[in-house]
């Protein structure tokens, strides 16, 4: 198994330096997912669920100085920044912002679906971005909502890889994007290639409007992500584990749903 993750490593480097020219705001660290972990964690960091889902981390010396790093850049740049865009856009044109652009990502969860098999879960997911994309006007607003029998839970392409029995790989944080494995870092790839606004499968045909809309999106979603980040760091006593150990906890449960 060693060897195995040793062999992986040349691979995800080089990966890592491709995925940058194309990753979009939803890879600065999944604001569902931090939710999630948040919920799965107490107060000071550590595991509510019993049982503890064990991820490799062979690069922990360089995946400790790039979490800090991140973590200086969430305090110092962002989290500044976001208290003023907080003061200046309304809470529900954030929202709406917000829900628009997870509309956008109904392919990968689609692909997600699929994937796996899960016919009933794509039908809702379907359902869902239908009727968010016109009676929600084009997502602004989550219509959907008012039918429960078309909230299925979130997928992904790396859930789908995991349900086949492929396991995490090795963990690593990404400079700015955060917290990822070998697995699920293959899946954030393919999610770009079927989302529409990511390259090759993009369905915006200017450059800049490209980088607009994922600047956006970015911008609009780092308020609540520096939030929830705070919460699951400041009171852990070791906040570097604690958000390793949340992430992987959290993927286990999601693959298995």
């Amino acid at each position: 198994m060693k060897i195995l993750i040793l062999s992986g490593i040349p691979f995800a480097i080089i990966a890592i330096g491709a995925h940058f020219s194309k990753a979009g705001a939803k890879d600065f660290v999944d604001l569902d997912d931090l939710l999630e972990m948040d919920e799965l964690l107490d107060d000071d960091g550590t595991e509510v669920r019993e049982g503890s889902a064990a991820i490799a981390d062979p690069l922990k010396v360089l995946n400790q100085a790039i979490f800090e790093f991140n973590d200086a850049a969430y305090k110092n740049i962002f989290q500044p920044f976001t208290r003023q865009y907080v003061r200046v856009i309304p809470k529900e044109a954030r929202k709406g912002i917000g829900n628009f652009f997870n509309n956008l990502e109904y392919p990968a969860r689609l692909t997600g679906s699929l994937l796996q098999f899960r016919f009933g879960r794509a039908s809702r997911e379907t359902g869902n971005f239908f009727i968010n994309t016109t009676a929600g006007m084009a997502g602004f607003m989550n219509a959907a909502q008012e039918f429960e029998a078309l909230q299925p839970p979130k997928e992904d392409i790396g859930q789908a890889f995991g349900a086949w029995g492929f396991k995490h790989g090795f963990y690593f944080v990404l400079p700015f994007l955060g917290p990822t494995s070998l697995r699920d870092f293959v899946g954030r790839i393919g999610g770009n290639y079927v989302e529409p606004i990511s390259e090759p499968s993009t369905q915006v045909d200017s450059s800049t409007d490209r980088l607009i809309l994922t600047a956006v999106e970015t911008v609009n979603d780092i308020p609540e992500i520096i939030d929830i980040y705070n919460s699951i760091t400041g009171p852990a006593l070791d906040p570097y584990t604690a958000v390793r150990d949340g992430y992987a906890q959290l993927r286990a449960v999601q693959v298995a749903e």
